[in-house]
């Protein structure tokens, strides 16, 4: 009720504020202002008291079934064992999975600057030498591995058949997912990723 009455004293002192700074404007525009401002101010404490006090919806309707809460994350069940093999093929080309266990999902991103010297170029230059190192030692792999179900492992194994696995290193880790950053050309082999307890 009150916001009723708070309404229209401030639309009414609105209007009576513009009326006399329109009649009259010389004469009173400071008191014309100063009713504006606290008209409009009135008016504003109105709407705001009729907003806050909206009537709720009546429990007359039908309500719709309650939905159990959904926790953010699932309690974890503990060691789930979790491996995925890939196949590096000659070339650099990218691998293709040939096993896994617990794995939803998985990719790897190859980062590398390939240089090929222009026709008749010679590499006997040392700006140029530098040039192809500096291109063979450029090479990564970033490989992303998201576990199906949350798994609680204690480290991740990284071995590899086929030839010498250059540094590696897990970046990042949790019960979810894992990366592992290879510095250098993988060669052709297959590589295991696998947790342990």
């Amino acid at each position: 009720m009150i916001e009723r009455a708070l309404g229209a004293a401030g639309l009414v002192l609105l209007i009576a504020s513009a009326v006399a700074l329109m009649v009259r404007p010389r004469r009173s525009p400071r008191l014309a202002d100063v009713g504006l401002a606290i008209g409009a101010g009135l008016l504003g404490i109105a709407v705001g008291l009729v907003v806050a006090y909206r009537p709720q919806p009546s429990s007359t309707r039908a309500a719709a079934p309650a939905v159990a809460p959904q926790p953010s994350e699932p309690a974890l069940v503990g060691y789930v064992g979790s491996r995925l093999l890939l196949q590096f093929p000659i070339d650099d080309e990218y691998p293709t999975r040939s096993a896994a266990a617990n794995v939803f999902d998985w990719y790897a991103l190859r980062n590398s600057i390939n240089y090929v010297p222009a026709a008749g170029e010679k590499l006997d230059k040392p700006q140029n030498r530098l040039l192809k190192l500096l291109t063979d030692v450029s090479w990564s792999w970033l490989i992303v591995v998201v576990f199906d179900r949350p798994t609680q492992y204690s480290r991740i194994q990284v071995n590899f058949a086929g030839g010498q696995l250059p540094f590696y290193q897990i970046t990042r880790q949790n019960p979810r997912y894992a990366v592992i950053h290879v510095q250098g050309r993988v060669p052709a082999g297959e590589m295991d990723i696998a947790t342990s307890p």
